[in-house]
């Protein structure tokens, strides 16, 4: 259940952000339940209820009642060695007000079982009653996100990192800085990236491209990651 790669794409970039912005501001987080099985569920269903321990969540996991089980949401810990839910200091209040500033809708603010150190995507509201109009399973959901493009956001970042690639490996790999250079297994893909905008050199007329991280797009976009 801790597998963030199994979430939502917008969501795992929501993520990294929220990471990045709580390490910055001295508050150390872990990532701990994002997607969850029916099973799963049922099982946090019945604290309280049939097993021994105190009520979680209304959400029935045989009713897809849930938002992890949709994928769209995750919890998260304090990770800088304290009680794992130590909230002496308003730890969890703190993170949540990076999280809503993300654009992430907080467990705290919940009306019924208040849930600190929850977060999910707003997109479709507080409860998975549109998705379930929707798309009927979440099988069905998890489908639409092959399709989904890259956003501004996740364009920004790929950028960010390529960049990053280039600086490590500048001095020690050839550089391509012409589409005119590159090997005929490199062109379509290299081309198909520029046209879309996901990839950009230096400037116009200059690749600026690696041999290493053109290797690893060509490799994605074998892969289908580029759709």
């Amino acid at each position: 259940m801790r597998k963030v790669d199994q979430l939502h794409p917008r969501l795992q970039s929501l993520i990294f952000d929220l990471k990045e912005k709580c390490q910055n501001q001295g508050l150390k987080i872990g990532i701990g339940e994002c997607l969850r099985t029916v099973k799963e569920q049922e099982a946090l269903y019945a604290k309280g209820r049939t097993v021994s321990g105190s009520v979680v969540t209304n959400a029935k996991g045989s009713a897809y009642a849930s938002m992890h089980q949709w994928g769209v949401a995750f919890d998260f810990y304090r990770n800088d060695g304290r009680d794992t839910y130590e909230n002496g200091d308003s730890f969890f209040q703190n993170v949540g007000k990076i999280g809503k500033s993300l654009g992430l809708e907080w467990g705290g603010d919940f009306k019924s079982i208040k849930d600190l150190p929850h977060f999910q995507l707003p997109d479709w509201g507080s409860t998975p009653a549109k998705l379930k109009a929707k798309y009927k399973t979440p099988e069905n959901f998890f489908k639409t996100w092959e399709e989904m493009p890259m956003t501004e956001q996740e364009r920004i970042k790929f950028n960010s990192l390529v960049k990053q690639v280039e600086t490590l490996t500048l001095e020690k790999e050839k550089i391509y800085h012409y589409t005119s250079e590159l090997p005929d297994w490199a062109k379509p893909t290299i081309q198909k990236l520029l046209d879309r905008g996901i990839y950009k050199g230096i400037s116009e007329s200059d690749l600026n491209l690696p041999e290493t991280v053109m290797r690893v797009l060509v490799i994605n976009d074998r892969a289908g990651i580029y759709k």
